[in-house]
């Protein structure tokens, strides 16, 4: 017998919807597990935020299937390029997609991928873009957020010194605001202005009102031309080897999603105020072959070396973002840093192969410090790196890497695979090395290290569900320096293992342990000398979820971690969630009450905070104390709506909070936070 589509999609139906009936498909529930499998990694602002609010958005406003480009599918941040290519492949032979159900008959496309995508996408019906540019701009959304935080208690840094002066130019609100107009994929126009808590507004250092201000227009122009964009964006190419700007997925809760998506070119929106481009970028598309030309001429913020007052040198890139201090605004935009390059891609069938290249100079010579760890690091003016990538994926199996070299001859390598043998049973395997002289500043690769540059290692992981409602996830990975780095004395090595069992026994109750152990050399210093010592962190965590109806979910977890070096330490962190949602009345809240006890920051215990929209917070806790947090929205009507948080924490055993100018007198710190969003 011969199977026609209504015979396929049946069976899909039926297979599939025994495998979800069980499990929950909440996008507040994806998008956690994102940043929690992170926390301890990110930093808050940090390039995450484009897939917060991309699924946002897309919670709000769900991407119709049948009608979204390349583009506006590649922003589910799930799929890979060969997923997004077969999907409109079957769209061109098929038609119309019905259900969830029948994504599951297209290949690349496993009930766990599904599962993921349920709450950010629709089945509509297909609608032809407007052919028009007037006709394009009426499907436009504009949108305005307005957004301000600080703290109650005073810092240090904003209180008068013994001479009078006081070391923040600033008041201690940070003040943001952002205005962005899309229609679709063919056209987007946005403007972003932020000042930091002591840096000054309207006055001083800034008398044009904001300290830091990005700008972007980026419009389709023809089938060809499938993108320009001009001011500020980002690029991600390969696997990020050679390039690749904003937030990278590395090791997680997700063992089998190692392999990096979401390629090209993209407006920038973020605060981050050195880490991307800002000029020209071209997209171009000749059937299956595609071309991308950038560049790339701003200032960056750098620690100036001066010779008989005449700037002769550079030795450190600051990437904080922040010009509070007379000497933090000195190093403002004091650096000169132009990027230029092309990327090229050619997609078949199973198959796409790419090529990506940069050059960068700085105004002035790169001069490291005279430590051995930075020897073989990039110095100089100039720096050029070329890599080539592909991507195979077809039935269970998908095989890719990247292959680079730079300007010092140094070379980098990088080799994966994942396949789903089973639907009970799937593992991922990756392979990197780069060489300890090998220089690409725009790289993000799977690493352990935050750069591309002396490491080596193996990664294994494995997604297994053995019995229903129970799914496992882990995976481990070992990697070596063959050179010293900054945390350590010589040649070092480390492992780490992680395992985490999810049991979803209903839609109102689920449950799940994670342990996680890691073991690396560190550089102590014993007996005068520096030299390696292995230090051991290891956390056991319970987290149980329980949802009695549609408007309560309450949240309970336990977590214990343990820390083995020169000393030893132990920590304990438990919390408890109540959120709140009502279809009938328009208000969210979620309310937090958590005690922390470690024995220092060796045992600190990081845990995901529900934020503003667009926004995420994953503090550190450790000492001893209490933390509570209740974060408010409120839909005031159909165009707008508001956000309030407010936190605070109590330590037990302080007398001050922090550091330096950021420290607080007492033992208690309280953050408000507050947000408007107008959507037309």
């Amino acid at each position: 017998m011969k199977w026609g589509r209504e015979h396929i999609i049946a069976f899909a139906l039926l297979l599939f919807a025994i495998g979800l009936s069980a499990q929950e498909t909440d996008p507040v529930r994806t998008i956690e597990a994102i940043l929690e499998s992170l926390a301890g990694t990110l930093e808050e602002e940090s390039g995450a935020a484009l897939i917060i609010e991309d699924l946002e958005r897309l919670a709000e406003n769900p991407l119709n299937i049948n009608s979204a480009s390349v583009s506006e599918l590649s922003r589910l941040h799930f799929l890979n390029d060969i997923q997004i290519q077969n999907l409109i492949h079957y769209r061109e032979q098929y038609g119309a997609v019905y259900s969830i159900y029948e994504l599951n008959t297209i290949e690349g496309f496993s009930p766990d991928l599904l599962l993921k995508m349920e709450p950010f996408v629709s089945f509509g019906n297909f609608e032809e873009e407007p052919q028009r540019f007037s006709e394009t701009l009426k499907y436009g959304r504009h949108q305005l957020l307005i957004r301000t935080l600080t703290t109650i208690q005073i810092p240090k840094g904003y209180k008068k010194r013994d001479d009078g002066s006081i070391p923040y130019e600033g008041n201690r609100f940070r003040y943001y605001s952002r205005y962005r107009f899309e229609a679709g994929d063919n056209f987007s126009v946005g403007f972003t202005a932020e000042k930091d808590p002591g840096e000054a507004f309207f006055l001083g250092s800034n008398r044009s009102g904001f300290d830091f201000y990005s700008g972007h227009i980026s419009t389709k122009i023809s089938s060809v031309i499938e993108n320009v964009t001009v001011g500020d964006f980002w690029i991600r190419s390969g696997q990020g080897l050679v390039l690749w700007q904003g937030f990278s997925m590395n090791k997680s809760l997700n063992a089998l999603d190692i392999s990096k998506t979401n390629q090209g070119v993209r407006p920038f929106t973020s605060t981050d105020e050195n880490k991307f481009f800002r000029g020209l970028a071209t997209s171009l598309k000749f059937e299956d072959l595609g071309l991308i030309f950038f560049y790339s001429h701003k200032n960056d913020d750098a620690n100036i070396i001066f010779t008989d007052s005449v700037p002769t040198s550079f030795s450190s890139l600051q990437t904080s973002g922040y010009h509070r201090t007379e000497n933090e605004t000195a190093d403002e935009k004091s650096l000169e840093n132009l990027n230029w390059g092309a990327i090229v891609t050619w997609q078949f069938n199973y198959l796409k192969l790419g090529a990506t290249f940069v050059a960068e100079q700085f105004g002035l010579s790169f001069v490291r410090s005279d430590q051995l760890y930075n020897k073989f690091r990039f110095s100089g003016s100039k720096n050029y790196t070329a890599g080539t990538d592909y991507l195979f994926s077809r039935g269970k199996y998908q095989l890719f890497g990247e292959a680079a070299i730079s300007k010092s001859k140094g070379k980098a390598f990088l080799q994966g695979a994942v396949a789903h043998w089973h639907d009970r049973f799937s593992l991922s395997l990756l392979f990197r090395h780069f060489d300890k002289d090998y220089h690409a500043l725009w790289a993000n690769p799977f690493a352990e290290g935050g750069s591309a540059e002396n490491e080596t290692g193996l990664y294994l992981g494995t997604r297994i569900l053995p019995v229903k409602y129970v799914t496992l996830s882990a995976y481990t990975d070992f990697y070596h320096s063959e050179w010293v780095n900054y945390t350590t004395a010589g040649p070092a090595s480390g492992w780490e293992v992680f395992a985490q069992a999810d049991f979803r026994f209903s839609e109102k109750f689920q449950f799940y342990l994670r342990y996680k152990n890691e073991e690396k050399d560190q550089k102590v210093k014993l007996d005068k000398l520096y030299q390696n010592k292995i230090e051991q962190n290891r956390k056991i965590r319970l987290h149980l979820q329980y949802k009695p109806g549609e408007k309560l979910t309450y949240k309970t977890r336990f977590e214990h971690s343990f820390f083995e070096g020169l000393e030893k330490e132990k920590g304990f962190l438990m919390f408890q969630d109540i959120q709140y949602s009502s279809v009938s009345f328009p208000l969210n809240c979620s309310v937090r009450l958590a005690w922390f006890s470690t024995g220092g920051y060796n045992s600190r215990i990081y845990a995901y905070e529900n934020d503003l929209l667009y926004t995420f917070s994953v503090p550190a806790f450790y000492d001893k104390g209490f933390r509570g947090y209740l974060n408010l929205k409120y839909q005031i009507s159909e165009k707008l709506d508001c956000w309030f948080k407010i936190g605070h924490t109590i330590y037990n055993e302080r007398e001050s909070i922090s550091s330096g100018y950021n420290e607080i007198a007492g033992n208690q710190k309280t953050e408000l936070k507050f947000q408007l969003r107008l959507k037309i």
